[in-house]
């Protein structure tokens, strides 16, 4: 029985330490658009199939869960959707290049386009080859295309608005941006009714510029411009914000359609390291005496500065080199320097700071000054000295011989 018991309350222990990891829903993918060139084909004429693979999510989760006994920790990382293949079947229509392997990775809410190579049949009518798309852990997608071979049979041509988007690398905390983000219709007809509106997912991002867009039209194969400026808060998260552009336009029928496109902004933190205070021990620095000095360090950016060393260059006896360690935003730390004072006089030298941060290695040097009084202090003792004396002297002189000297007038 107890060992039994020891056995439960191992297997216990095991259940509650190890990662019990939860299933994102399965990643998949849609086509938001085709053209097929020319939009009538003769019997026997070659042409094209270009499809718009978009990725359904505008943010796709994984989720992981570790049993502890305070409670669940959950953890979120972004994923993409990866193609594992696209591919053109058909029985009727001649598939003269439509297979791609490894396609790769599309992010969340980002699209591609994937063009086949077709032939028509010999005969007039209307043929649906199917577009196959194999996505890793996703559902698999299989769309029929309507080709038009000599027929009068009108299909609607319809627009295809596109998103091209120029994106910061990082953004610091506090910083404005500038995004560029080109709309382009690749669809077969006009594009009415444009309206872009822009929407942060976070409250430390604002728009500059207006939040809403409107254009009368947009003609196939033109583009227009958005140039779009957003201001961040200095307490703004680190991490990827997404920034959401929702797109509306109407078909030539009077319908809409709808799309929204995802502007990931990475927000990256800067170390900023200054002088908060300096000071020795003792304060009056005498030839030859031991000091310490201390120079407190603060970080005055938005991220860690990891690995900070000082150094000095004061021509004393001593260790002029002290690592600090990391600092944390709106803190400080001592480096500590244990030197032996040489010199009377104002003496200059330099401090340097190295510290690293996100952005790779930084260096700073800043010039301060010491001053170290001459020997034991006794000049300075004499001085002090001589000058009570005069002012003794002086006051001996006003108060006694001009006293006098008004008493024999």
């Amino acid at each position: 029985m107890r060992t039994i018991a020891c056995f439960l309350a191992c297997l216990s222990l095991v259940l509650i330490l190890v990662p019990v990891p939860v299933l994102a829903e399965n990643p998949s993918v849609m086509i938001a658009d085709f053209t097929v060139t020319p939009s009538v084909l003769l019997p026997g004429d070659i042409g094209t199939i270009t499809a718009t693979i978009k990725n359904t999510a505008t943010n796709a989760n994984i989720r992981e869960n570790t049993l502890t006994i305070g409670g669940d920790i959950v953890k979120s990382t972004d994923i993409n959707v990866n193609l594992e293949s696209v591919h053109l079947d058909s029985k009727d229509v001649e598939v003269i290049s439509g297979n791609f392997k490894q396609v790769g990775e599309i992010g969340p809410g980002q699209s591609i386009p994937i063009t086949f190579l077709i032939r028509a049949p010999a005969r007039d009518g209307i043929y649906f080859p199917e577009i196959w798309i194999d996505v890793t852990g996703g559902e698999s997608v299989r769309q029929p295309i309507p080709v038009n071979v000599n027929t009068r049979v009108a299909l609607l041509k319809k627009p295809a608005i596109i998103a091209y988007k120029t994106l910061p690398d990082s953004v610091n905390p506090g910083d404005d941006f500038s995004v560029r983000v080109i709309l382009e219709n690749n669809g077969l007809s006009r594009a009415d009714e444009i309206v872009v509106s822009v929407n942060a997912s976070s409250r430390t991002i604002a728009p500059k510029t207006p939040g809403n867009y409107y254009f009368e039209h947009l003609f196939k194969g033109e583009n227009i411009t958005l140039d779009m400026n957003f201001a961040t808060d200095k307490n703004a998260p680190l991490g990827l914000s997404t920034v959401l552009l929702a797109i509306s336009y109407a078909n030539a029928d009077g319908t809409f359609n709808r799309q929204t496109e995802t502007l990931g902004i990475p927000i990256k933190g800067k170390a900023t390291i200054g002088i908060a205070s300096l000071s020795t021990d003792p304060v009056g620095i005498q030839q030859g005496d031991p000091l310490t000095l201390i120079i407190r360090l603060e970080n005055t950016g938005t991220d860690n500065a990891n690995s900070v060393k000082a150094s000095i260059d004061l021509p004393m006896n001593g260790g002029k080199d002290a690592y600090v360690g990391k600092i944390e935003p709106n803190s400080d730390a001592p480096a500590v320097f244990s030197l032996q004072a040489g010199e009377p006089g104002n003496i200059a030298y330099n401090l340097t700071v190295e510290y690293q941060d996100d952005y790779g290695m930084h260096t700073n040097t800043e010039t301060l000054t010491m001053t170290v009084i001459g020997g034991d202090g006794t000049g300075l003792i004499l001085a002090v000295v001589i000058l009570l004396a005069a002012a003794g002297g002086a006051g001996y002189w006003y108060f006694v011989l001009r006293k006098k000297g008004t008493g024999n007038a």
